[in-house]
């Protein structure tokens, strides 16, 4: 079976020297980090696919080649149990690696065994794969009979608020893509999944016994609707800039970007949530007390000694403690790192065991409370007569959606679902719960 290995330190450009026969390489400067690197089941080094995940990272500088890496393990897999060549093309479509591959992509999908999304991210994958190989040379066409795919131009239909002045626009894709249903309450897509009033409920009971930083960083997910990524690069600087809003005494605005206070936010946008007064002076009380400050020296003392222990530490680890040096994180582990979102999914999965002990049905991701945040406070937007449109908009800005199509999903949910059309007065009310509990 092909597998995927991750290399240690990997960098763009070395020395070679011959000393007493025998050969030494030596990196010299502009470290990558770790790459995923793939092998055949025979163990065999997979040199054009890890050329292309090299060039990923190198070269387009890509953030997380998880998604490219594991559609090229499973694509080399199944060449392999078909005995089907990489480079080998014949004239019939249908006999084309690239076509059976896609076969077999909707063949999972109708066992149950892949979601669409899924499969259409590897399908593409696959296809900007083989765009490299042709512009790079590793593969050399001939003719259209020998393409590994047939490109096409797509007319895609508008449904944002500008239609009217373009009803459509055109992109470039393949005859192999794999199209997703839009209906969000399809199986084949992950659905939204809000904690409802009981589910909100349970987990305010089981704060209490999560460390003070998890309860934190639950309650900031839930308040603001920040991405667990965002969550964990939260940093002081952040909280400084908070602004009271003029309609609201209950309610502050703080910017958030990567570019401005350290943030690491999606796609690097800069972007204003909103925060309740309530949580936002309780990260005030916290960031000040002697558990984070005794975690904030530890850090300290790893940045003052980073230059002399950088070459002993992997590219990711300096990285996340160069982000340190100029912006402070909220959040630092007891070892005096920054907290990383696996680290808080880790916790919050400890945390989740321990409630499913008593209430068995209880499933939701770390995720599940950004999307609590928005239909809840979606509704509480469009119950206080704002229309449409607008409500959209504002919670578009707010989440930092790229796509208007995701945050009608809010929409669409909130249409079917009458059990959340209720106040977003809720969660304030679940928030000044648990701070007034946390003060006695």
């Amino acid at each position: 079976m092909a597998f995927l290995i991750n290399s240690s330190d990997t960098y763009k450009e070395t020395n070679l020297s011959i000393s007493h026969g025998q050969c030494s390489v030596s990196p010299t400067a502009d470290n990558i980090g770790s790459l995923p690197t793939l092998y055949s089941e025979s163990g065999e080094f997979n040199h054009q696919a890890n050329s292309y995940l090299f060039y990923q990272k190198a070269v387009k500088q890509a953030v997380d080649l998880q998604p490219c890496a594991q559609a090229l393990k499973d694509y080399y897999q199944f060449l392999e149990d078909k005995n089907l060549q990489w480079n080998v093309f014949p004239p019939v479509k249908r006999l084309k690696p690239t076509y059976l591959f896609r076969s077999h992509l909707l063949k999972l999908i109708k066992q149950g065994k892949l979601a669409h999304s899924t499969a259409s991210v590897r399908m593409n994958q696959v296809v900007n794969y083989y765009k490299w190989l042709m512009h790079d040379g590793y593969l050399k066409i001939k003719n259209e009979k020998e393409a590994p795919f047939l490109m096409e131009f797509v007319s895609i239909k508008r449904t944002d608020m500008l239609a009217h002045t373009a009803p459509r626009f055109t992109v470039e894709t393949s005859d192999l893509r794999i199209k997703v249903p839009r209906d969000s309450d399809s199986k084949n897509i992950r659905p939204l999944k809000p904690l409802s009033q009981d589910s909100l409920s349970i987990l305010t009971n089981y704060l209490s016994v999560a460390s003070e930083e998890l309860g934190l960083q639950i309650l900031i997910s839930i308040d603001t609707g920040l991405r667990i990524q965002e969550v964990a690069t939260l940093t002081l600087d952040a909280l400084d800039i908070a602004k009271p809003l003029a309609e609201s005494e209950h309610r502050y605005e703080i910017t958030v970007s990567p570019h401005r206070n350290g943030a690491q936010t999606k796609h690097g946008k800069e972007r204003t949530i909103e925060i309740s007064k309530a949580l936002l002076d309780k990260l005030g009380t916290y960031r000040t007390c002697d558990r984070r400050l005794k975690r904030v020296n530890k850090l300290n003392a790893k940045l003052n000694n980073l230059e002399k222990s950088a070459k002993a530490l992997s590219y990711e680890v300096v990285e996340a403690l160069e982000f340190c040096l100029n912006h402070e994180p909220l959040f630092v582990s007891e070892q005096g790192n920054p907290v990383s979102p696996k680290s808080i999914e880790a916790r919050w999965s400890e945390l989740r065991k321990k409630i499913k002990q008593t209430y068995p049905a209880f499933e939701h991701r770390f995720h599940d409370f950004r999307s609590t945040y928005g239909t809840y406070r979606l509704n509480d937007l469009l119950e206080a007569g704002l229309p449409v449109v607008e409500s959209m908009e504002l919670l578009m800005s707010w989440m930092g959606h790229k796509n208007e199509s995701t945050t009608w999903k809010y929409l669409r949910y909130l249409k079917r679902k009458e059990a959340f059309k209720v106040k977003f007065g809720i969660l304030d009310s679940i928030m000044h719960e648990v701070l007034e509990a946390e003060c006695e």
